[in-house]
């Protein structure tokens, strides 16, 4: 498995994660995931200590984890931090839970958004009707979404045979969400609550909607576009973005961005 590297130190290691990759392994995941491909580049040595029990539980948990210090769901693309020692997977969780950590995501949703930009404040928690998915609920937990706009299309130029002009689309955004907090499903599922679901959801855009979005895009739409931190060893406040290939790649399809005018 190939995985691309942006960055690499004694400490750390930034990569830019593929679709269709999964980061931690289960026994419902079939093929090689990202803690496989971690643990045969860097964590052989470390799996050993730990099974002879010569660890704490800070090495315990580092080694647990292969070096993941968070995680993108399977089709989620793009950059990730990698811890290559106990001291900076310790630092990186504490920047995580102490919300140290800046982070920014591109999406392809549909519709379009009655405001260029804006703040979305509803309460996340799992579904009662499907464990599995996420929910706005009542008694959720605080998520907090910033996000902005960045192009419109109203054209596109879709393969004929896909007939995706007839679909009942009405258009895409291109949106920049920041989280200022890290729930499960978070921008996934405040997109959708809006009323502009990320292209190829298959879990929150709805299954009609999802069928004719596969025709033309393989994947959930949704890129980790930048992160910043502080590194480690010395404080320094860095950042790394993702060469958003995939998306790209599936933005051809559309003609040039327009000025959509809100209500039309």
């Amino acid at each position: 498995m190939e995985i691309p590297i942006i960055f690499e130190d004694s400490e750390i290691v930034v990569i830019d994660k593929p679709s269709g990759v999964v980061c931690n392994r289960a026994e419902t995941v079939e093929g090689e995931t990202l803690q496989d491909w971690w643990d045969g580049r860097y964590l052989g040595k470390g799996e050993g200590r730990r099974e002879k029990g010569e660890v704490n539980e800070d090495e315990k948990y580092f080694v647990e984890r292969s070096g993941l210090v968070h995680r993108l769901d399977r089709e989620t693309s793009g950059v990730m931090i990698m811890a290559k020692t106990v001291g900076a997977f310790v630092s990186l969780l504490r920047q995580f839970k102490e919300r140290g950590v800046q982070k920014t995501y591109l999406a392809l949703t549909h519709g379009y958004w009655q405001a260029r930009e804006g703040q979305i404040c509803l309460p996340i928690g799992r579904r009662r009707d499907d464990r599995k998915k996420m929910g706005v609920r009542e008694d959720g937990r605080e998520s907090v979404t910033n996000y902005e706009v960045i192009a419109e299309y109203t054209t596109w130029e879709f393969p004929k045979e896909l007939k995706v002009d007839d679909r009942g689309y009405v258009g895409f955004s291109l949106v920049s969400f920041k989280p200022k907090t890290g729930r499960t499903h978070q921008i996934r599922v405040h997109a959708q609550q809006m009323g502009h679901p990320i292209v190829g959801d298959f879990d929150y855009a709805g299954r009609k909607r999802n069928r004719e979005d596969r025709k033309w895009c393989n994947r959930v739409m949704l890129q980790a576009d930048r992160i910043e931190f502080e590194h480690p060893r010395n404080g320094k406040r860095i950042h790394f973005e993702s060469k958003n290939e995939e998306i790209q790649a599936v933005l051809k399809y559309f003609g040039a961005p327009v000025n959509h005018t809100p209500g039309e």
